[in-house]
């Protein structure tokens, strides 16, 4: 039952009644598919067993199977029908009715109906460049090269040739540009960086330019400038990451090969990111708003949406509606799709807790967190931090030390031979703060200013990215002793 209601979920009322009308009229029996429709139209998600019992009176068996198999076939039917390609853009139909006639050229040429399948492929092969559609172009193009090779002179089959292998170079180029592409983002939203990575990741996203040169493709321009968006939010150039987001706007706008609804909400996106960095509160929120409006409400993009929105309630210390974003996304159908992603709005709703003291409840939320402590360079510092923040304004005292004195061990084994990075910086202003029986106005009158972790905000994207930060805590809790 499970793919009917995959599919049913996805069915417009005009498509359900127009499925209801072709059962009905069907010129053979089909009237416990009718039935059985109709009851899952009613029904919220039940089991075989309620609905075998509903139709047959009795348990689920191969009576009941093959009508919920004709059912299944209707309804993939109904959503497979060209009529319903139209709502897709431009691009996608192009993209989809391609591969249909794709498909049907190799069989007709299969079948030796040569002229029907050189007519279909040259229609592939027209949309194909109009939309460069460049796997569809170059399938198109293989087929009818492999027909003409009895077909053909010497002499005219070696342009045919020259031009092949020129289209499976780009081919080619682009497949690399995207696998380059998928390498850069897996590793820059889940992993903190150090700076040989970084280096690494440097050279990367060079070779994906001199791709972009080399190709002029659209697709490979999307990809690179999708990757310098990303790189240079870590690497803290914003003002650049701000320049090349309006490129990417200004080509996902202008290309109808690469336009859709879901790219524009990424590229609202991104802006929204880079404007919430530059601290440009009005503007962030401004298109952090465009694109969540743009994402459907299920998918995997709307939830990301929805964690730039907290972000920005955050920084607006407007934790009423932070904590209303917090809601939306643990009840999203993708929350429990990744540890990492659900991990990391358990982050989120620990630092709203702690900064709307509630600190029970934030040292609670730490327990469901575990999954982000795999990256070493990042979230589990932060992690780490918060629990000892927590565990002082709780007054557990005597379990803060073995928290600090773990802390520091762990820094010595992952940041060996940085004794500037920001996470060696913490941790010694942590053993001051120990050591001086944890007196806040002592130990930041004690840290010597070239000894205190950069003042420099992590970014929002980034894995590292800190809620909290330890050094602004102890300054406002040094500031209420002063007083």
């Amino acid at each position: 039952m499970d793919l009917i209601y995959d599919i049913v979920k996805k069915l417009n009322k005009k498509e359900i009644r127009q499925i209801k009308h072709l059962i009905k009229h069907a010129p053979f029996e089909f009237e416990k598919m009718g039935k059985l429709f109709d009851l899952v139209t009613r029904y919220e998600e039940k089991e075989e067993a309620f609905f075998s019992q509903k139709l047959y009176q009795k348990p689920p068996d191969n009576t009941f199977r093959v009508t919920k198999s004709r059912l299944k076939r209707v309804l993939e039917n109904a959503l497979l029908n060209d009529k319903s390609l139209n709502d897709y853009t431009p691009a996608i139909n192009a993209r989809l009715q391609v591969r249909k006639k794709l498909l049907q050229g190799e069989i007709l040429l299969g079948r030796g109906a040569y002229l029907a399948s050189k007519n279909l492929l040259m229609q592939v092969i027209s949309t194909s460049k109009k939309f460069d559609l460049y796997e569809e172009y170059f399938q198109a193009e293989m087929l009818l090269y492999r027909n003409q090779s009895i077909r053909t002179s010497v002499k005219e089959y070696e342009k045919r040739t020259e031009q092949l292998l020129d289209i499976n170079r780009l081919k080619a180029s682009i497949n690399e540009a995207m696998i380059l592409y998928y390498s850069i983002s897996n590793l820059l939203t889940h992993k903190a960086l150090k700076a040989e990575q970084k280096k690494d990741v440097r050279a990367t996203i060079d070779q994906l330019q001199k791709l972009c040169d080399q190709t002029g493709h659209p697709h490979v321009q999307n990809l690179y400038f999708l990757s310098e968006i990303y790189f240079l939010q870590i690497a803290r150039q914003d003002e650049a990451a701000l320049e090349f987001c309006h490129k990417y706007l200004d080509l996902i706008q202008s290309d109808p090969s690469l336009f859709s609804e879901q790219r524009l909400a990424v590229a609202f996106g991104h802006l929204a990111q880079v404007y919430l960095r530059l601290h440009r509160i009005n503007e962030a929120r401004h298109y952090a708003d465009q694109a969540l409006n743009i994402f459907s409400p299920d998918e995997m993009n709307y939830l990301q949406g929805l964690e730039l929105n907290f972000v920005i309630d955050y920084y607006a210390e407007d934790f009423d509606s932070a904590t209303n974003q917090i809601s939306r996304a643990m009840e999203h159908a993708e929350f429990s799709s990744s540890k990492m992603t659900a991990a990391r709005w358990h982050y989120f709703r620990a630092c709203v807790l702690f900064r709307t003291n509630n600190f029970k409840e934030a040292y609670l939320a730490l327990n469901d967190t575990t999954p982000l402590l795999a990256d070493k360079y990042g979230m589990n510092l932060n992690i780490r931090l918060l629990e000892i923040m927590i565990m002082y304004e709780l007054s557990h005292f005597d379990l803060m030390e073995t928290k600090i004195l773990n802390m520091r061990q762990f820094i010595k084994r992952t940041q060996k031979g940085q004794p500037k990075s920001r996470a060696t910086l913490l941790v010694r202003m942590l053993m001051q703060w120990y050591r001086l029986n944890y007196d806040f106005v002592k130990t930041l009158e004690k840290v010597e200013p070239g000894e205190r972790p950069s003042t420099e905000k992590i970014p929002p994207g980034s894995p590292a990215f800190e809620l909290i930060r330890l050094e602004d805590w102890m300054e406002i809790r040094a500031t209420s002793y002063r007083r």
